[in-house]
C-alpha cells in the first residue's frame, strides 16, 4: 500500500471533488442552495443524510449533511466556499430581494476582484467573487519540481520567489 516499488502515471489530484456544509435541517438547506441560490442538485441521498449541490461537471459541489451532536463541525461560521458569478451586483440584487443576508456588500479588494459575504439561514458564510481576470492578471506561477527518477516516489521542492 505504499513505499515499495516505482510510481506509475496517474495517482494525481485532479479537482476538489466536493466541500461539506453542516445544516441543521436538509430540506431548508435544499431550499435555499437550489432555489435560492439557483444551484443544480447533482447528488439527493436525503435518506443517506446527504445532498450535493453545484454546477454543471466538472466543478466542484456543495455537500450538504446533518451533523450528529457530537461531531465538531456544526451549522454556523464560515464555510471556506468561494463561489464565482459573472456579475456581483446583479446577484446580489437576485438574493437580497430573495431574503439572504449579506455581511458584506459587493466590493473591490486590493487584488483587483470584487467580492462579497453572505450566510445561508444556518449561518454558514460564503464568498462570492466576481474576477474574470483573476489567473491572466498575475504571472504564471512556477510549479514545484518533481523529481522522481530515483524510482522511490516523487520528490517535490517549491522554487522561492
Amino acid at each position: 500500500m505504499g513505499g515499495e516499488g516505482t510510481y506509475v502515471e496517474g495517482g494525481r489530484l485532479e479537482r476538489v471533488w466536493v466541500a461539506s456544509v453542516p445544516v441543521s435541517d436538509l430540506s431548508q438547506a435544499l431550499e435555499f442552495y437550489s432555489c435560492t441560490l439557483g444551484m443544480e442538485i447533482a447528488l439527493d441521498e436525503r435518506a443517506k443524510n446527504w445532498v450535493e449541490v453545484g454546477p454543471k461537471e466538472p466543478l466542484a459541489k456543495i455537500g450538504l449533511f446533518v451533523p450528529d451532536r457530537s461531531d465538531k463541525r456544526q451549522p454556523g461560521g464560515d464555510s471556506g466556499i468561494v463561489l464565482s458569478t459573472d456579475s456581483i451586483y446583479e446577484l446580489h440584487r437576485k438574493l437580497v430581494d430573495n431574503g439572504v443576508r449579506f455581511l458584506t456588500k459587493p466590493e473591490r479588494r486590493p487584488w483587483g476582484g470584487l467580492m462579497a459575504m453572505f450566510a445561508d439561514p444556518d449561518g454558514n458564510i460564503l464568498t462570492v467573487v466576481e474576477d474574470p481576470e483573476h489567473y491572466s492578471r498575475s504571472p504564471k506561477p512556477v510549479q514545484p519540481v518533481r523529481n522522481d527518477k530515483e524510482g522511490n516516489g516523487p520528490r517535490c521542492r517549491v522554487k522561492g520567489n
